[in-house]
């Protein structure tokens, strides 16, 4: 049921409608692309996006600090998915805090304000950066995942000053960067030592409840192979003939990809939200001229995991063990396994008062209610496994995340910073 004040917190956000937009237009332009890995920022816009994003916390009355990530010196374990040597400069954490009145439950609101690159800006119709408003939707890269969440958030705080809310427990927004890529901005928040009684993150989950998302297991494995004339006949390789490492990568996909397929019916890598567990290879590089027989391949794997699933890097080091002996050259030169950082997969029950109270406030509102699982994961990893914070998302239509005109929809804007009022009202009071 929708209290009187809480009416008043929700008018006030359909008053703000044309100003909700225009901040999510603003956030939009700034060119916020996280690096590649081995790459760093040689521009502005992360510094120009953390200054407007404190001036805007600043003047509701937050107390903000801003500062730079030394990735070097975050403590390191495993699932952290820590780059000590990735360059963090020009990329600042900013943390705002509201402070309570006393009596209340204390809540993070957090968010990424990195996004991915456009790709190919001709797939576009419309400026990845421009905020374009036609029918209903702002696109924009970054539009759904995720400044519009940081949009609600300014503006969910914003229309409580508006009718004079004092919240009885504090509020801190953490606005992060580099969750596409290595999660290390929530990390530093958390090891920072920032605290409270449960957190939110409003990333794109079609406007339903997540509470489980999987964890990453990325590795590469390197095939060697004998270098030859492509075009001449060869002798055995015992007697020096050439070794084609793109055929002897072959027989890893295929061992790989049936590993693969056995994980999906073991039940420690299942989950009633999630998908079973899955190794996908996604990059090869091999040969380097067209009439030399190729001496070495490197084939990338993404592997995502259900929280708890473990023995990932074991269960592929035996997988190709097993096809070396098989083989007379893989048996003298096997495949060389090389596990890159992962990330932890999380979850939280269904049962905490979070998540129960954000699916009164999904029915209070009038949206459909429900649980959901994610198959990738979000900076709520370290909020749940490190800080041991319950956190929940609720956020808009995920479907065009990471696409060519990636939109959200000004209804759903609405809903999603109505959705972090209230859950600011109830949680803390």
């Amino acid at each position: 049921m929708i209290h009187n004040t809480e009416e008043k917190v929700l008018e006030a956000i359909e008053a703000r409608r044309e100003e909700l937009i225009e901040l999510l237009r603003n956030l939009i332009r700034f060119r916020t692309v996280t690096p590649e890995i081995g790459e760093r920022v040689e521009h502005e816009e992360f510094l120009r996006h953390q200054e407007y994003i404190a001036d805007q916390l600043g003047g509701l009355g937050l107390h903000t600090e801003t500062w730079e990530i030394d990735a070097s010196t975050l403590p390191r374990f495993p699932g952290c998915g820590v780059l000590p040597d990735r360059d963090m400069s020009r990329m600042p954490v900013v943390v705002g805090k509201l402070p309570g009145t006393g009596g209340g439950n204390s809540l993070i609101l957090n968010g990424h304000y990195d996004v991915v690159p456009p790709g190919r800006i001709e797939n576009w119709s419309h400026d990845p950066f421009g905020g374009i408003v036609e029918q209903g939707r702002i696109y924009g890269r970054g539009t759904c995942d995720m400044k519009g969440g940081l949009a609600a958030i300014i503006t969910a705080l914003r229309c409580l000053r508006d009718i004079g809310v004092k919240l009885k427990g504090e509020v801190t927004v953490q606005i992060v960067p580099d969750e596409e890529q290595t999660c290390m901005g929530t990390l530093a928040c958390c090891q920072r030592g920032f605290r409270a009684d449960a957190a939110f993150i409003p990333e794109p989950t079609d406007m339903q409840v997540l509470v489980a998302m999987r964890g990453s297991n990325y590795c590469r494995v390197t095939v060697t192979g004998r270098a030859g004339h492509a075009e001449e006949p060869q002798r055995p390789w015992r007697q020096g003939g050439a070794v084609n490492a793109i055929s002897k990568a072959m027989k890893v996909l295929a061992a790989l990809e049936e590993l693969a397929a056995d994980w999906q019916n073991q039940p420690e890598r299942q989950h009633p939200l999630l998908e079973a567990d899955t190794l996908k290879p996604t990059v090869i590089r091999g040969g380097q001229w067209t009439v030399t027989v190729p001496e070495e391949v490197e084939i990338q794997f993404s592997g995502m995991h259900v929280p708890g699933s473990k023995g990932h890097a074991q269960a592929i080091q035996s997988t190709l063990d097993r096809l070396a002996k098989e083989d007379s050259w893989l048996r003298e030169n096997p495949p060389i396994l090389t596990m890159d950082e992962n990330l932890y997969g999380a979850e939280i029950p269904e049962s905490e008062d979070i998540v129960r109270e954000s699916l009164q406030i999904l029915s209070d509102l009038g949206l459909s209610i429900g649980v959901r699982g994610f198959g990738s994961l979000t900076d709520a990893v370290h909020l749940i496994n490190y800080s041991k914070i319950p956190t929940v998302s609720i956020g808009p239509d995920i479907s065009t995340a990471h696409s060519a005109d990636e939109f959200i929809t000004i209804d759903q804007l609405l809903d999603t910073t109505k959705v972090v009022a209230l859950t600011m009202l109830r949680w803390c009071g």
